[in-house]
């Protein structure tokens, strides 16, 4: 059991990538967590030069807004993320998507979004986007981490001063290959792409004490020693290890996507939007799940879920209300939950290490079963249905249905965290997942926990609040 729900095993594989349901929409437990407010620009003094460097690299990047790409043709958009094509068996999987399609739909009314983590090697990439481009009539995509390192290990190398030159390239390239970077139009549907980084404040949750566990790196510690704070190289005064990253390239927003002209939203909206890192804690596991626990320090960024919400905001004084999927990559775990009225989705390719390790915490949709062969990007908008009505997958997701989120139980860990640190005084460790399999397994063979609109009602009680009524 520890050993499909494990996350990562070693700080390196963290840093590279985070390493039969019913049908319906799982929608959160009772519980929320506040979501600092984020603004384009930092309002501190202090940070002035910081806010004057993003107004100069904002300009560099006007060149490349894109206004709205009007895909009549599309009829349904499948979603993929952390495809890795360094590795060669992914590079196999994707050069046989074609001949994995059983859907009705043909490829020739397919949108593919790719939510980030192709490679850093710019050759693998342009090849994976005209792989795509063979199999699927729109692309669309944004970069994750991996695309922004300066692996000089790459083919020929990528020649970029710096990670800004990086971003640049990706950019060039995507525009040679015909690949969406800006905003799409399918119908009523709305896509739209949204540039993100990790930071050290995502994290609103409180750490593992140090008085129970010893050999927990900091989350400071942890951005330092991952890959991320190697391989990517930033003009001065802009860095990692403030909000100063992803406070740029979520500024790049506002430069590419061209919505000038709102008034194109329409009276019967939908959006979809996509990210490769997190807009909110809640979609990791918490803390004493987490082989290393402070991995949500660089995960994801506030400044994203403050954008997705006021885009939703915007929409919403348009249309007098609308669905909202966003889809995100990262952290190598399936999700599909909703949070405060949006629904988050990831499907990951992942690693073919991950599939064999834990298959059970990748799979979700078509993208499942033990024959890789038979995976296949999953669909997450049809012409006729819209948003999938049924839930698609994800362990995790579903255990945070079942489960309330409870991060203040900070003196536990989960037997296959605990392993590798040392436990102290008043430490514990998290109580058997029993319980909650035989609750899961409960709710899968009674069909009246779903409403008629496909949303899954939590009970009131979890099996552990029944024992102590019984008690």
């Amino acid at each position: 059991m520890a050993r499909h729900l494990l996350l990562f095993s070693t700080l390196a594989a963290v840093c590279k990538g985070f390493t039969s349901p019913p049908s319906g929409i799982w929608s959160a437990r009772s519980h929320q967590t506040t979501t600092a407010p984020c603004s384009a620009q930092i309002n501190n003094e202090d940070d002035a030069p910081i806010n004057n460097h993003i107004s100069q690299l904002q300009s560099r990047f006007q060149k490349y807004r894109s206004p709205p790409f009007h895909a009549p043709n599309i009829e349904r958009v499948l979603l993929l993320s952390d495809l890795h094509c360094d590795y060669s068996e992914n590079r196999e999987w994707l050069s046989n998507l074609a001949a994995t399609d059983e859907h009705d739909v043909s490829s020739e009314q397919t949108m593919i979004l790719i939510a980030g983590d192709v490679s850093h090697d710019l050759q693998i990439l342009r090849w994976t986007f005209q792989t795509l481009k063979q199999t699927f009539a729109e692309v669309a995509f944004v970069p994750g981490n991996h695309e922004l390192w300066l692996d000089k290990s790459a083919a020929e190398g990528d020649k970029c001063a710096d990670s800004i030159d990086k971003m640049e390239r990706i950019i060039q390239l995507c525009l040679e290959e015909d690949i969406r970077i800006g905003p799409v139009k399918v119908g009523s549907l709305w896509i739209v792409p949204l540039l993100s980084w990790h930071h050290l404040s995502f994290d609103s949750e409180p750490p593992i004490c140090s008085e129970s566990w010893a050999g927990i790196p900091s989350a400071s510690r942890t951005v330092k020693l991952g890959a991320d704070y190697r391989k990517t190289v930033w003009p001065h005064p802009i860095t990692p290890l403030d909000d100063s990253v992803a406070q740029l390239m979520d500024s790049l927003n506002d430069v590419i996507l061209d919505f000038d002209n709102i008034d194109e939203w329409g009276e019967d909206a939908t959006i979809l939007t996509f990210s490769h890192f997190l807009p909110r804690v809640e979609l990791l596991p918490e803390k004493r799940y987490l082989s290393l626990p402070t991995l949500p320090a660089c995960s994801g960024s506030t400044f994203l879920e403050s954008r997705l919400r006021e885009l939703n905001e915007k929409m919403l004084s348009k249309t007098g209300g609308m669905k909202h999927l966003h889809a995100f990559g990262h952290s190598h775990l399936a999700y599909d939950l909703v949070v405060e009225d949006v629904r988050y989705v990831h499907v990951p390719l992942a690693y073919p290490r991950e599939w064999e390790q834990r298959r059970r915490s990748l799979e979700i949709g078509t993208m499942a079963g033990d024959e890789g062969h038979r995976r296949f990007p999953v669909s997450i908008w049809e012409k006729d249905t819209n948003f999938p009505s049924e839930w698609l997958g994800g362990w995790w997701s579903k255990y945070y249905t079942i489960m309330k989120r409870e991060p203040h139980r900070t003196k536990e860990l989960a037997p296959w965290v605990a392993r590798r640190f040392k436990q102290r005084n008043s430490a514990a460790i998290v109580e058997d997942f029993n319980h909650v399999k035989m609750e899961m397994k409960h709710k899968l063979q009674h069909p009246s926990h779903w409403n008629a609109k496909g949303t899954w009602y939590a009970e009131k009680e979890t099996m552990k609040d029944k024992k102590q009524n019984a008690s």
